[in-house]
């Protein structure tokens, strides 16, 4: 039975879905609006959030394909829409590991991964595509030249798409860590423990398959000055340095994500790393020498 979280207008698309065997299905816009003798919302031939794989807020539409145990993975804007059959253990149990081809976007680089995690990417990427969007349909304004209020409200446009872009920021920084340390270390996925200690700062914890003990902390803060850290953040890296010392750990890394704080260190501070590997993120994974280094 369709969850009363399904409105009128997207009830016949949950009974077509319904009613497939195949594990694929791809329907044109045209007949999407054929089957819900309806047209669908501009914003379905505009924006990927339309086409989130989230029950959440005002996307109900989602409910019609997540109730008949399918999820959206691709959409060709005023084209086509594919739509993937997953079981409903999958759908309803987020811990729960899948594999790429079942449900992962092909624009993702993960071979194995959470639902949690799905569900983290898709956001993401929802979110550039709506900000693509947004400069797409502004490309020709001259926003410098514009009145006061028309400025606020850009801003404020920006501000909704945007969100909270420092968590995103974050994740995705957690993500190229991990690539590097699983290819570095030949570890399994997902067996990793990170623990948040800050806004900004993340330690990681592991153990080889040659029981090594493996410990790195994460660093997403850009330096307050150009060409030196503040007071408070020479602090937090001495600390950071120290927090490293304690673990014991046979292998340690400090890894960075914005280089003007990798050039401070560099520069400034390299001597308190003693044997910490100090990393820059994401350009360490651009060179592809880098993992065997």
């Amino acid at each position: 039975m369709a969850s009363n979280t399904l409105q009128g207008k997207y009830l016949p698309l949950y009974e077509y879905l319904s009613k497939q065997q195949d594990k694929h299905i791809v329907l044109t816009f045209e007949e999407i609006e054929e089957i819900l003798q309806a047209k669908l919302p501009k914003s379905a031939y505009k924006y990927q959030a339309w086409w989130g794989n989230t029950r959440s807020g005002t996307y109900v539409q989602a409910a019609a394909w997540l109730e008949a145990g399918f999820r959206v993975d691709i959409v060709q804007f005023g084209r086509c829409v594919e739509f993937i059959k997953v079981s409903k253990e999958i759908l309803t149990k987020k811990k729960n590991k899948v594999m790429r081809e079942s449900l992962i976007s092909k624009s993702i680089p993960m071979q194995d991964t959470t639902y949690c995690e799905i569900e983290s990417f898709q956001k993401i990427m929802a979110k550039m595509d709506a900000v693509q969007q947004f400069f797409a349909e502004n490309h020709q304004r001259r926003f410098a030249e514009e009145s006061l209020v028309s400025q606020f409200k850009v801003f404020c446009e920006w501000r909704r798409l945007f969100g909270k872009i420092e968590q995103d920021v974050n994740y995705l920084a957690k993500q190229l860590m991990q690539e590097y340390l699983l290819e570095k270390h030949l570890l399994e996925p997902n067996s990793s423990y990170i623990k948040q200690q800050d806004e900004y700062t993340f330690l990681y914890e592991e153990e080889t398959k040659t029981e090594e003990k493996i410990a790195a902390i994460l660093k997403t803060s850009p330096p307050a000055l150009t060409a030196d850290f503040a007071p408070s953040q020479r602090s937090m890296f001495l600390q950071d340095c120290r927090l490293l010392n304690r673990t014991n750990a046979t292998i340690q890394y400090y890894f960075v994500t914005e280089e003007p704080a990798f050039n401070v260190i560099e520069k400034n501070y390299k001597q308190y790393l003693g044997n910490i590997k100090h990393i820059l993120l994401p350009k360490v994974i651009a060179d592809k020498f880098s993992l065997h280094a």
